[in-house]
């Protein structure tokens, strides 16, 4: 007669790490009776979302709850031995399982090119079961995307009617953009590829009247500047624009560019001038 899989509680690892998913194979010496043709498994779900801004409109520690998880264990065959919540699926660990191969992956949220409601965190990794034996396995999830932040200076309306920003560039947004208003305030996260991207911004600018350039006699007051930087998944890039104005005959008006990835001890200041369009 078979015994029922006994209950037991895993602490929960809330740890911030950025490494890929791990495998651990571990046997406990718990000889179950189960004529030889099964073994068991347990797991350790852990999130390892730490977006390294500070500033969220989405709730981030909706993330960081394992038990908000929803885990799928495949065998070799694709046959789905367990989907549910990662909570649920405590209940029943260690979890008794024919013996072969398996796949299991855990994901919460949902991955957009560009979005300000949620981004994916997700993890996977295989685990074989063998006779008699319980087996251990780690599954760390981490975002697919990057998170980037806009602050306009204060005196940026003293200078300016209107100005806004445009992301550019990943592989998700094809030619599409995320807009970024002066108004605005919540971040973007952006699906990125797994070693990262580069990621463009043009700034648009609509000088005020009296800070306009003049150009072979023509006023104008619109204009762009343009850059990059580089942007890594679970990580964020916050751009910190200000004017820069040195009163001259043909209009001296520059923005500088503040690109802080809160890593660094000091942030990266860049003087970019503008380029006026008609």
């Amino acid at each position: 007669m078979r015994r029922k899989a006994f209950l037991m509680c895993l602490p929960l690892g809330l740890a911030a790490v950025l490494s890929s998913c791990s495998f651990e194979n571990t046997l406990d010496g718990d000889e179950f009776a189960t004529s030889g043709k099964k073994g068991k498994v347990t797991l350790d779900l852990t999130s390892g979302v730490e977006f390294a801004t500070s500033t969220r409109v989405v709730d981030e520690s909706s993330y960081q709850n394992v038990g908000n998880y929803n885990v799928v264990i495949t065998d070799s065959k694709g046959n789905s031995k367990f989907s549910g919540t990662y909570a649920t699926l405590q209940s029943r660990l260690p979890l008794e399982l024919d013996l072969g191969s398996y796949s299991i992956s855990a994901s919460y949220g949902t991955e957009y090119a560009a979005s300000r409601d949620g981004f994916l965190a997700t993890g996977s990794n295989t685990f074989t079961i063998s006779a008699g034996n319980t087996v251990s396995t780690t599954v760390n999830c981490t975002p697919t995307a990057g998170k980037v932040l806009v602050a306009f200076d204060n005196a940026m309306s003293t200078y300016y009617d209107t100005y806004s920003v445009d992301f550019t560039g990943t592989a998700a947004l094809g030619n599409s953009v995320a807009h970024w208003g002066k108004d605005d305030t919540a971040p973007y996260y952006l699906a990125l590829s797994e070693n990262g991207e580069t990621v463009n911004y043009t700034i648009y600018l609509t000088a005020k009247s009296d800070y306009a350039t003049q150009q072979n006699g023509e006023k104008k007051a619109e204009a762009t500047a343009t850059g990059s930087f580089q942007l890594q998944r679970n990580t964020a890039k916050k751009l910190t624009i200000k004017p820069n104005y040195t009163p001259t005959t043909d209009g001296g008006l520059a923005i500088t560019i503040t690109i802080d990835d809160s890593t660094n001890d000091i942030p990266v200041d860049i003087e970019v001038p503008v380029t006026w369009i008609n």
